[in-house]
């Protein structure tokens, strides 16, 4: 007999409500959820693919060791036998451990157990996607509710929200026109979906955004507002000061203004500069923040993990050889950040063991693999955007030999002879201290990049890093190829006409891929899909010692037509 359960989404951190049809325990569609106290009812492409997930095919359900299948209590002894060999020639600090960004704060809280009394290391660090990491120190996790959503005259949107977190664009619009004196204001380089439906688009040049929301804090004479020359703020950014000064001011005389903020591939400092100033615009105006991550529960595990230590200084120690063990939980961190690792340090480690929904790149190169549930294949507590907690319910049993990670670390802590405690909840990180003038003068002596800039590209039918989308069948029927999007002014330099293929090579390779030409893109600037590993492989991922996260950039790109 059919059944109706609710579950949640952690395709990004709205963490949107979904029902889903079971019958007889077996899952059969995807349903609605009205009562969702953020989405109601409403459910974005990524959303319907939480059924197909549970159903694929390709699903990651036998443990192997050396490739072979084997049952998951022998690969687990595998790894803990490991481990204990490691542990003892070289010490606990030999040994990382990275989780992903959709695990349950419960199994955060059993990491950190694992890695502080059990293996007895400091190495343990979350794989946040783009700059997520870098946008929750710098403006951290957020105040505002659902329904600061609907009571807000006016709105700052930072980022292609619409694009990357679809479900709350109707409630935005919405807003909106509920009287006609209520405004949207956006701020991207080039003019996205969100921009669409924007009074105002400031089309700020990549990684100026700081510059922008700097200016903005400045003109309103906020507290703790940074020192900023107006005129060279806006030149940086391509703006008038009017602009700048015109926004400012009616911000101060809105009644509830709500600051949304979302993080792209760039720039690691821009980005941390972004989520203080986005906070801050909010607080001086007496307004909320809500920043978006890309990582289902970023904000769970900021919380329950910290940020004593980073993937780039692990991955770093992996190069170096500090490390001999690694043990990565959830997260494909060759397609994650391409180019940050290579496929040579990962083999000359000890041992690296692995876990995933599918098989992955990293996976491929493990000497163990662990099957790893899905968030709707077990209990557990999340951190959404608005506040607030989020608890799922098991929907389905786990399939094959899948588990969640927190099962996984109590098998291996017992196979090793310890356990380990459920933990206390932690509290934010403390923010770290930014030298906020220093910061914003080196971006604004950063000059334009001649000629074709690439930028980050995103697809609503896609998670950004595309590790689980790319798998889906919704996209690949509706998308079965992907695109860069050119400015005319670009296409009619190349000769290039829509829709023909155009070669993108930058320092780090080469793809061949179609062109949408379009006046969406302003100069050089050239969007990519980053959720093609390809495209994604364009970019270089450079650690920065002072943000302790990765500046995304492609340098020496050359396009050419192949018409």
């Amino acid at each position: 007999m059919a059944e109706k359960r609710k579950g949640s989404c952690l395709f990004c951190s709205l963490q949107c409500g979904f029902g889903m049809e079971l019958d007889e325990g077996a899952p059969v569609r995807i349903d609605f959820d009205e009562e969702a106290p953020l989405n109601r009812g409403a459910l974005c492409a990524r959303g319907h693919y939480n059924i197909e997930l549970l159903l694929h095919p390709r699903r990651f359900l036998a443990a192997t060791v050396n490739r072979r299948r084997v049952p998951r209590v022998t690969a687990i002894s595998r790894v803990a036998g490991k481990l204990s060999s490691i542990k003892e020639e070289n010490g606990g600090t030999a040994i990382g451990v990275i989780v992903g960004t959709e695990l349950s704060n419960e199994d955060y809280r059993k990491a950190v157990s694992f890695a502080s009394d059990v293996v007895g290391t400091r190495s343990l660090a979350v794989a946040y996607d783009g700059n997520d990491f870098p946008f929750l120190e710098g403006g951290g996790a957020g105040n505002a509710a659902p329904e600061d959503l609907d009571d807000a005259d006016c709105f700052l949107l930072v980022g292609d929200i619409f694009w990357g977190h679809p479900c709350i664009a109707k409630r935005i619009i919405e807003a909106r026109h509920a009287s006609r004196s209520n405004a949207i204001y956006t701020v991207n380089p080039y003019r996205t979906n969100t921009d669409w439906f924007a009074d105002f688009h400031i089309k700020a040049r990549p990684d100026t955004e700081p510059l922008v929301l700097g200016a903005i804090l400045s003109a309103l004479r906020a507290k703790g507002a940074p020192k900023v020359d107006m005129d060279s703020a806006a030149a940086a950014a391509g703006l008038a000061v009017a602009e700048i000064e015109a926004l400012a001011a009616d911000l101060k005389e809105r009644k509830k203004v709500v600051v949304v903020a979302s993080s792209r591939l760039g720039n690691s400092a821009s980005a941390r500069l972004t989520a203080l100033f986005a906070s801050r615009i909010a607080d001086s105006v007496g307004g909320k923040y809500a920043p978006l991550f890309r990582g289902g529960n970023a904000i769970g595990a900021y919380r329950h993990v910290g940020s004593g230590r980073t993937v780039p200084e692990i991955l770093a120690d992996v190069a170096d050889g500090k490390i001999k063990a690694l043990l990565v939980f959830g997260p494909d961190i060759l397609q994650l950040y391409p180019g940050a690792v290579s496929t040579d340090d990962l083999e000359a480690l000890g041992l690296l063991a692995a876990s995933s929904v599918f098989e992955n790149d990293t996976s491929k190169h493990s000497d163990v693999g662990l099957p790893q549930a899905v968030w709707t294949e077990f209990d557990g507590s999340y951190t959404p955007s608005f506040g607030g907690t989020t608890s799922i319910e098991a929907l389905v049993r786990p399939q094959g030999d899948a588990v969640a990670v927190g099962e996984m670390l109590q098998a291996l802590a017992a196979e090793l002879g310890s356990g380990i405690g459920a933990g206390e909840p932690a509290g934010e990180p403390e923010a770290p201290e930014i030298d906020v003038d220093a910061a914003l003068g080196a971006i604004a002596k950063r000059a334009p990049v001649d000629g074709v800039s690439l930028v980050e590209g995103t697809n609503p039918l896609h998670r950004w890093d595309g590790a689980i989308t790319g798998r889906m069948t919704f996209p690949q029927r509706q998308r079965p190829y992907c695109e860069v999007w050119i400015g005319e002014d670009v296409a009619a330099e190349l000769g290039l006409a829509p829709g023909s293929n155009v070669t993108v090579t930058s320092d780090r390779g080469e793809t061949r891929i179609i062109a949408t030409v379009t006046d969406r893109m302003q100069g050089g600037l050239v969007a990519i899909p980053s959720y093609v590993p390809d495209a994604r492989g364009l970019m270089a991922w450079t650690p920065n010692a002072e943000t302790r996260w990765y500046d995304v950039a492609a340098t020496g790109v050359k396009m050419t037509s192949d018409s």
